[in-house]
């Protein structure tokens, strides 16, 4: 911080790289906390729908420590996060 208010430029992060392409690629849909179940697992079979190239699959997490649950998550190409709220 820079007492006289001048603020110096801040580089943008991207979280992560963009994929080249959707073809052949998995995204996980996954549910973390529950409760969102009627918006969530209609997104999986849209994206299946949209870009036949792709498999999309929905997820819930019952165990945030589970290896499965994070098996699966290491499994995709790309994650869609869904909480609660």
């Amino acid at each position: 911080m820079d007492p006289r208010g001048n603020v110096m430029p801040i580089p943008y992060l991207g979280l992560a790289p963009r994929l080249d392409t959707l073809d052949g690629k998995k995204i996980g849909v996954v549910n973390m906390m529950g409760g969102n179940e009627a918006a969530l697992t209609t997104v999986a079979p849209a994206i299946n729908a949209a870009y036949p190239g792709v498999e999309a699959a929905y997820f819930e997490m019952k165990d945030s420590k589970g290896d499965a649950e994070w098996a699966f998550i290491n499994s995709c190409d790309a994650i869609i996060l869904g909480n609660n709220y």
